[in-house]
């Protein structure tokens, strides 16, 4: 499918209406998951190649950051579905020039439906192609620092689970925290978190490119801005550095409460080991064939019953006031 905007702030969807040819006044051309015959012709309007899918997941920066006859090829790593279960991140291709942006993608973030929706309800949008790609970079970065909000959130969440004090529970208590489920979630958030950094670097590495390269035409007014998305970019990474640290520290913890548990459980079993030697020594021994004068005096019998009690009371007491029960 193929988007376009205008300068006059229509929307054009390939899917709705196709234009042949394309109009001249595009300040905004979308190719989303495009079949060959959208890429040639979009190539032929834009006068210059488009990357392949292939050439798109290229790692080398000399591949992702480029320019070829006046504009500028950008390739960044942008995270898509972020609302969902399974998020994941997806490299875009921005391709800029003085009049138009291009952008070539195969999975649609929220920061393109949020200009979709912009436009079609008239909102005012500065239509040239910096300021489009602006819009789209701020979009794409205020997406990412409010997931990082809500890890942050959950972080703290899970750090007072963890921690929380309960004066009612015994030494020997169970944790109210699933700490299995503790160390799932720890997970995720880990594996979301470097997704986000690794789309945070990648973004501003390719606005450092563009503003290292794109102010000849680019307008004045726009490259502060671009200096503060870029300056909020590298705000977040920090912050994803904090975040990183913070969930390293909590999966320690968490390791460290389980073998508590677990050691605690241990030490159950041994202290009741313990506690049932000695009566079971003395049974073992009133058991054997030996002649021991029992038959012959009843008494000594309850004597040795006894025996076995106290002989299982005592360590009980004596582990009491050891304080290891």
């Amino acid at each position: 499918m193929i988007r376009l905007i205008t300068e006059q702030g229509q929307l054009i969807d390939w899917q709705d209406q196709k234009p042949h040819p394309l109009p001249d006044n595009l300040v905004f051309l979308d190719l989303l998951n495009p079949a060959r015959a959208e890429e040639l012709e979009a190539e032929q309007w834009l006068e210059y190649q488009l990357p392949t899918r292939e050439e798109m997941q290229e790692i080398e920066e000399s591949s992702r950051l480029y320019s070829e006859k006046g504009a500028l090829y950008m390739t960044a790593w942008v995270p898509v579905g972020l609302d969902t279960p399974v998020p994941e991140t997806s490299a875009i291709t921005f391709v800029v020039s003085p009049d138009t942006l291009t952008t070539v993608r195969y999975a649609d973030p929220m920061a393109w439906r949020v200009i979709a929706d912009q436009v079609r309800r008239q909102h005012t949008l500065p239509l040239s192609s910096d300021a489009v790609f602006l819009t789209l970079l701020e979009a794409i970065v205020a997406r990412i620092a409010d997931t990082l909000q809500n890890v942050e959130a959950d972080l703290r969440r899970i750090a007072m689970e963890i921690f929380r004090v309960n004066p009612n529970k015994t030494s020997g208590g169970e944790s109210q925290c699933d700490l299995n489920e503790v160390i799932k979630l720890l997970g995720r958030h880990n594996s979301l978190v470097a997704n986000l950094r690794e789309c945070l670097v990648s973004i501003a590495r390719m606005l450092q490119y563009f503003l290292n390269n794109a102010a000849p035409w680019m307008k004045g007014e726009l490259a502060a801005l671009f200096r503060s998305v870029a300056r909020d970019v590298k705000s977040l990474d920090d912050y994803t550095n904090q975040q990183t640290q913070e969930m390293s520290f909590l999966l320690d913890s968490t390791l460290g409460l389980i073998n508590i548990q677990q050691n605690q459980i241990i030490k159950i079993f041994t202290v009741a080991s313990v506690l049932f030697m000695p009566p079971t020594l003395i049974a073992s021994i009133y058991g054997m064939n030996v002649g021991l004068p029992i038959a012959e005096n009843p008494i000594a019998f309850w004597a040795v019953m006894i025996i076995i009690v106290l002989s299982a009371i005592l360590p009980i007491v004596f582990f009491k006031k050891k304080k290891l029960l």
